[in-house]
């Protein structure tokens, strides 16, 4: 089987000549490896990087992900043409990226700063802080704006059958949350409840009018949507999911299936209570499933007893034990996972590098792989 087939038939619950590898972020077999000189990806360019990538090359499969210009940010998913982005110097290992947000209210702002090194950014100050700032930013008037294919297009023929482009999507839960500090938003989800969920139907129904559009011409992809488990615990209570994530994904979701694309539910925490409702939503698979040791609340075999054949999980090895484990713990942890059943199965990670590799985390990705690989065929 190529790549593609392995990962779409993984995630339906087909027959597959092997279990799949997807090694997540960090491992962009299809592109070209960046320079030292990268302000974000130069770990990359490491010899000892370099190696393990063309050791295990061959036996990985690939999602690669895909967006349509800014239609589904995390500022409401407002028309991505009220925002205007500078970039700017810090210092030589610090860029600062500040966003104004134009509103019939007056201009908000939000600034993030990214290291060098590190594929990430960290926010310093969001656009919303207050009950004023929030109705500023729901007075953006709304239009869907043009779409664009071309991350899509550009995508497509490096990608080949190596595996699937992937639609990402926010909850949107994230979509409000991630516009102001963390501890603000549960905050309001409990004195300002009604006025949550009118901001979530505004949200979703955002999402909804700009996926009809892109959905209007046929698409080779799946879908992703992330962030979710800010409504698991630790982080709220387990009743949370089903009050703030369920009746708004879940609409995502049915409209995605209309299409014909599988949707993938990224979600980290205890998610116990959660998987029952993904399958009630119509999602094909769940990653990364963690058990307790990884900060969730149930291993691979109790999350197949819970969903029963019909939801496929991606995981679950995590990244601390990539890290820090040994290469004969990591062997015996992928037995354990492939062991939990081949079907509905995609052998992943919780999360993948973000910034230079250990000695240790090289050696445990070669045992992985090569473990998965000989282990893994189908029985």
């Amino acid at each position: 089987m190529t790549g593609k087939e392995r990962m779409i038939s993984a995630m339906l619950g087909r027959p597959v000549d092997r279990v799949p590898i997807w090694l997540r972020e960090g491992f962009d077999f299809h592109l070209s490896l960046p320079g030292p000189g990268d302000f974000t990806n130069g770990w990359r360019s490491d010899a000892a990087y370099g190696a393990l990538l063309e050791s295990i090359r061959e036996h990985c499969d690939l999602r690669v992900g895909w967006s349509t210009g800014g239609h589904f940010n995390r500022v409401l998913g407002i028309d991505p043409r009220f925002m205007e982005g500078k970039a700017e110097p810090v210092s030589e290992r610090v860029r600062r990226r500040t966003t104004t947000i134009h509103t019939p209210g007056g201009d908000l702002f939000s600034v993030t700063e990214a290291h060098r090194g590190s594929n990430t950014a960290w926010h310093t100050k969001y656009p919303v802080q207050s009950l004023e700032d929030l109705d500023k930013l729901r007075s953006v008037p709304f239009e869907v704006a043009p779409v664009s294919y071309a991350s899509y297009e550009n995508q497509r023929p490096l990608l080949g059958d190596r595996g699937v482009l992937c639609l990402g999507l926010s909850s949107p839960w994230v979509v409000f949350s991630t516009c102001m500090p963390f501890e603000l938003a549960l905050e309001w989800s409990v004195t300002e409840r009604s006025l949550v969920h009118e901001v979530l139907e505004e949200i979703t129904e955002r999402a909804l009018a700009c996926l009809r559009v892109v959905l209007d011409r046929p698409l080779d992809t799946i879908a992703n949507t992330g962030g979710s488990e800010q409504c698991t615990p630790p982080m709220m209570s387990p009743e949370s999911y089903a009050e703030f994530v369920t009746p708004y994904d879940g609409r995502l979701v049915a409209l995605l299936n209309e299409h014909d694309i599988p949707v993938n539910c990224h979600c980290h925490g205890h998610v116990s209570h959660v998987l029952p409702q993904l399958v009630e939503m119509g999602y094909a698979s769940t990653d990364p499933v963690e058990p307790e040791l990884g900060g969730g609340d149930l291993p691979i075999a109790r999350a197949r007893e819970l969903v029963g054949g019909r939801l496929t999980l991606i995981g679950n090895l995590q990244f601390d034990e990539l890290e820090h484990a040994s290469s004969d713990h990591i062997r015996r942890r992928v037995r354990e996972i492939i062991d939990s059943g081949r079907r509905r199965l995609v052998l992943s990670a919780s999360a993948g590098p973000i910034s230079r590799m250990s000695e240790n985390m090289l050696l445990n990705y070669r045992a992985w792989v090569d473990e998965a690989v000989a282990y893994g065929a189908a029985k």
